[in-house]
Order: C-alpha cells, then structure tokens, then sequence
C-alpha cells in the first residue's frame, strides 16, 4: 500500500504573482519577505529545481557585491526551475548570507545581501539584463 504525500504546505503556481510582484512592487523588502514567507520558509520549495551553471547570474552577482560592499561572493549555489524559467539561488559575503531571485524570460532578478559590516540591515539591488554571446 502506497502512501500518498501530503500535500506542499506552499504553491509552487505563486512563482506567477512574485513575477508579477517584481515589477510591481516599490519596496523591495517587502517584496523580499514576500519571497521568503511563501518559497524559502518551506523545504519542499527546495525539491524543485536543480543545481544550474547561470554565466550571467555569476557575472551580475560579484557586481553587486563590489558596488555594495567591496567585497566578492563566496558559495554560490543556483537553483533552476525551469518550467517557470525561475532561479533562485545562495551565496555569501564574508560570513553573510545573500538571496537572489531571477526571471530568465522577463530578464529581471533582485539580489538580498544582509550586511556584512555587521549593521543587522538588508541591501537590495533589483537588476535586469542577461549575458552577451561574444562570438
């Protein structure tokens, strides 16, 4: 006899409205905590996805960390889900933790760097783009 899995205390359909959000939304940590509520804060949302190799996320990432705060990204791990074109991903900052969230087909992402100065504050950077083919 099978047992069936309970149902994901989260949906994963709500990758939609934080798309929706991240054009919407002015404050950006709010947008943030929106994010973390609903996806991070529940483990299942770690089964979907896979481990990525995303050439313009490592690009944009130690750029923001240099304009924030001088300093590279350490660790960092990609997720991809890629029914929803979503990636979300991992890093550190010395020994800080950073988020960041991308849409690949809208080309737009929001990097989340708690404060390595040890200020207790949140940095955000919205971003968009995607990476040049140079050949």
């Amino acid at each position: 006899m099978s047992k069936s899995s309970p149902p994901p205390s989260f949906n994963i359909h709500k990758l939609r409205e934080l798309q929706i959000r991240l054009d919407r939304d002015k404050d950006l940590g709010k947008f943030w905590n929106f994010y973390m509520d609903r996806f991070i804060d529940h483990p299942e949302f770690l089964d979907f996805g896979a481990p990525v190799d995303h050439p313009f996320l490592k690009e944009v990432i130690p750029l923001i960390t240099q304009k924030l705060f001088k300093k590279d990204p350490q660790n960092m791990l990609l997720i991809k889900i890629p029914e929803y074109e979503f990636i979300h991903g991992s890093f550190t900052v010395e020994n800080e933790i950073g988020g960041v969230i991308y849409f690949e087909k809208k080309r737009k992402g929001v990097a989340a760097i708690s404060d390595p100065n040890r200020t207790g504050q949140v940095q955000y950077s919205r971003f968009t783009g995607h990476p040049v083919d140079n050949n």
